[in-house]
């Protein structure tokens, strides 16, 4: 994962309708990921993921004033999603036409096609979170299928939508880009998957989907092996697809038909069953456990471990000594561990 910081550029006085080179693709596709492309008064941060043609970009854009201006996106085969976390008032041309659409209401998001040319006025405040998606990202999220492609996707350019399922997914990425530190790739691969697929499903127009199955013996180990030995999250879903030699789509799908869970879900766990060791152990600092599970700190993992396992650490431990006979008592919790679980309010 790399993160940027997007840069002004100044506004093309003129477009091209001529087929983009490579290379011109290739500049038009980093303008737009990292919003190049927008006049702001505070250049936003922008979180990259991926790499090749294959990034995703995800950001939070908020002005506190108006009059930003008018701003274009390069031609790119790609889509910007953005979800509206405030009102505000904006116009829009696709091609050269405007835009007849509601007013841009806080819930709502707009789809818009980097392909068309796209001209966007800002009057107002605005706030809201984008999600650059290239069609690669949103063909590997396509349902398997031989030979077939993305052919594109029916909606209204620009046009806002009433999305719950995508302000669901936008509520749950949120608290991630304000705490940068609790970061994890696997998770924030998970939102952008979920994202890819709800939007070819819901709206895009696919080949048909053929029936897909479940991960291989070998697959299946080989997955949680690498899972289990990156307790720490530092691993993305496009690593554990390439290893099945399957796309992210199909893999996530194989694995959770497999492992009827996803692999998120069975990282946490897998933390979580290490966590249990060290615990029993009893020579660590919960504060200690939590970093060498992988979690960003103490109150990190005793938030997962209670809503998984159904008790707090401490609890966990004295009842695990109670069912192996033995009598919990202040000694016995252990004393670098006791000394973390009975002074820490997360306890």
């Amino acid at each position: 994962m790399a993160c940027g910081i997007a840069s002004r550029l100044p506004s093309r006085a003129s477009r091209t309708t001529r087929q983009p080179t490579e290379t011109a693709m290739a500049m038009a596709h980093r303008t737009n990921l990292q919003l190049r492309y927008v006049p702001m008064p505070e250049e936003p941060e922008v979180l990259v993921l991926g790499s090749g043609g294959s990034m995703v970009g995800i950001a939070r854009i908020r002005c506190a004033t108006g009059g930003v201006g008018r701003f274009s996106p390069e031609p790119e085969d790609a889509f910007l999603v953005s979800h509206h976390l405030s009102n505000f008032r904006s116009d829009i041309r696709v091609d050269g036409k405007p835009v007849e659409k509601p007013a841009n209401i806080a819930g709502l998001t707009s789809i818009h096609d980097y392909r068309r040319r796209i001209d966007c006025h800002m009057h107002t405040a605005f706030d809201t979170l984008t999600f650059h998606l290239p069609r690669a990202v949103l063909e590997n999220a396509c349902p398997d299928q031989r030979g077939g492609r993305l052919e594109d996707l029916s909606i209204d350019p620009s046009r806002p939508l009433d999305d719950p399922t995508v302000r669901a997914l936008a509520s749950a990425i949120l608290p991630t880009l304000e705490f940068p530190e609790r970061i994890s790739l696997l998770y924030l691969d998970h939102v952008c998957s979920a994202l890819a697929t709800h939007i070819v499903t819901t709206y895009g127009r696919v080949s048909p989907a053929r029936t897909g199955g479940m991960l291989a013996p070998w697959q299946e180990r080989r997955v949680k092996e690498m899972i289990a030995a990156n307790l720490d999250g530092e691993i993305r879903l496009a690593d554990l697809a390439a290893e099945c030699r399957l796309s992210v789509g199909h893999f996530v799908r194989a694995f959770r038909r497999t492992a009827n869970t996803t692999p998120y879900q069975w990282l946490l766990q897998r933390r979580i069953d290490h966590a249990k060791e060290l615990i029993r152990d009893g020579s660590q600092t919960l504060a200690d456990v939590a970093l060498a599970c992988g979690f960003a700190d103490q109150s990190h993992f005793t938030r997962t471990f209670s809503r998984l396992v159904g008790l707090s650490p401490r609890s966990w431990r004295q009842r695990d000594m109670l069912s192996n006979g033995v009598r919990p008592t202040a000694g016995s919790l252990g004393k670098s561990l006791g000394a973390s679980l009975v002074g820490s309010p997360c306890a």
